[in-house]
């Protein structure tokens, strides 16, 4: 038993010590945060302190559940399992089909064993995020429906056990899940996609790769309207505190739209403490009224002060809202006060979804619970269905908010969190019955629509015959 204690504790410090000196030494709030934004540096001890107490946290789980009572280590294990299964489950289904996809895209781009394991584990926060909640909804389902079909929660409630108490083991897991889901969506889930995009670059055959295709992976546009400059970025670096843009094209304009300079190079590197551009290997062209004025003057090193524009900032404001974390997103609505309330609107919807997305979790658990709980010996034959539906359900209303927060049609705090809302009210009612013996047939109504389905496929086929 210590032996077990023991190995978890190393298990946790080694990855605790990981994790802290990757956060070290690849920071990328480093890049621009400016430490005038308390908000930032807030959320970002915040989002610290979460991750590192979830990561040091399994031990003292184990110590939790080793001195649980008997009954509550059996719900446990009854919830946990299916979970489990359900989880790697749907892993291995997305790793074939991204293999599938993307595997010949690698070999390509020259990706050796390591390079496959670094290209799937930046995308496993997204995947892991996207997964935890049908996962919670089916476990809970299946697990609570052969409970019920064995008349176990009957005997449990004849010992004198509520249904809070039976089922309290369950919503602690979900809200444990739910902090796990919220420190993976913080930062590391919305911008996978583009950390994905500078991981393929990396490889030895990257860029030629893209080229190949016909399209710059990890390129970026960036419009400076209050300096009338326009950027174009062949490739982003990976770590934009050290790293250096390449293949750069900077057009300034004039106030009439006319353009009046072109700078050209192959590297763009930004001193955070000189507040200015360093331009290497490239050429600057200026135009005049006529053109017999332009100018071409080539450079080696050309440096470029009291520019607005930093690497953080060209970054941030090339993503969509789906691909910026918590922290972004604040420094992204703090540092544009100048752009409209329409414009910034899919951008603060989408940082109170950072936050409604992973305790959905509680939501779905708290809704599934009651609906799990029958007296029907055919419960874990439409558990799946009851599932499906609840899940679709969640994701159809998901999608209709989120919609309408980003189109302002309704302030962006209901447009993350009404899905959640709906279903933590409908949870409670649903307790609510089930303390008061209202039985509640899912099946009663799943039945008649599979009836239904099976009538409107039959006919097609009467007539064809």
């Amino acid at each position: 038993m210590k032996l077990k204690y023991i190995s978890t504790t190393l298990i946790s410090l080694v990855i605790f010590f990981i994790w802290f000196k990757f956060e070290r030494n690849i920071d990328l709030s480093k890049a621009d945060l400016s430490t005038k934004i308390g908000s930032i540096n807030s959320h970002s001890l915040f989002w610290r302190i979460l991750t590192g107490i979830l990561i040091l946290s399994p031990p003292f789980l184990l110590i939790i559940y080793s001195r649980s009572k008997l009954l509550t280590k059996y719900v446990i294990q009854e919830f946990c399992i299916p979970f489990i299964f359900c989880l790697t489950g749907f892993i291995a289904v997305w790793l074939i089909i991204d293999l599938s996809d993307n595997g010949a895209d690698l070999a390509s781009a020259g990706a050796n064993i390591i390079g496959y394991l670094k290209y799937y584990l930046v995308q496993s926060p997204q995947i892991i995020v996207t997964i935890i909640p049908i996962s919670i909804l089916l476990s809970t389902l299946y697990s609570l429906g052969r409970l019920s079909r064995s008349n176990e929660i009957m005997s449990m409630q004849g010992a004198g056990k509520s249904y809070f108490k039976i089922l309290s083991p369950i919503l602690f897991i979900s809200i444990y899940i739910s902090l796990i889901s919220l420190s993976l969506n913080y930062q590391w889930a919305p911008e996978a996609e583009a950390q994905k995009e500078t991981v393929l670059s990396s490889f030895i055959r990257g860029e030629e790769h893209a080229k190949n295709k016909e399209y710059r992976i990890n390129s970026k546009l960036y419009k400076n309207k209050l300096d009338s400059r326009t950027w174009f970025i062949g490739a982003m670096p990976s770590n934009l505190h050290s790293g250096k843009l390449r293949n750069v094209e900077i057009f300034q304009t004039e106030t009439k739209g006319q353009i009046a300079e072109v700078y050209y190079a192959e590297t763009a590197h930004w001193s955070k403490e000189a507040k200015s551009w360093s331009l290497r290997n490239g050429m600057r062209i200026s135009f005049g009224n006529s053109s017999e004025k332009i100018k071409q003057e080539p450079f080696n090193d050309l440096k470029l002060n009291n520019w607005r524009e930093t690497p953080w900032k060209i970054y941030t404001d090339s993503l969509i809202p789906d691909q910026l974390g918590i922290i972004n997103l604040i420094y992204h609505l703090k540092r544009n006060p100048e752009k409209s309330q329409k414009t910034m609107a899919p951008f603060k919807t989408h940082l109170h979804y950072r936050w409604a997305l992973p305790l959905s979790c509680i939501a779905i658990a708290l809704i599934a619970c009651p609906i799990g709980i029958t007296n029907s010996r055919s419960n874990l034959k439409g558990s799946g269905t009851i599932a499906l539906v609840i899940y679709f359900i969640v994701i159809m209303l998901n999608n209709l908010f989120l919609a309408l927060g980003q189109g302002m049609r309704i302030s962006p705090f209901l447009g993350a969190w009404s899905t959640n809302i709906i279903l933590i009210v409908s949870g409670i009612i649903l307790f609510r019955f089930k303390e008061k013996q209202i039985e509640i047939q899912m099946l009663s109504i799943i039945k008649p629509l599979q009836t239904y389905i099976k009538k409107l496929i039959k006919k097609p086929l009467e007539q064809t015959r």
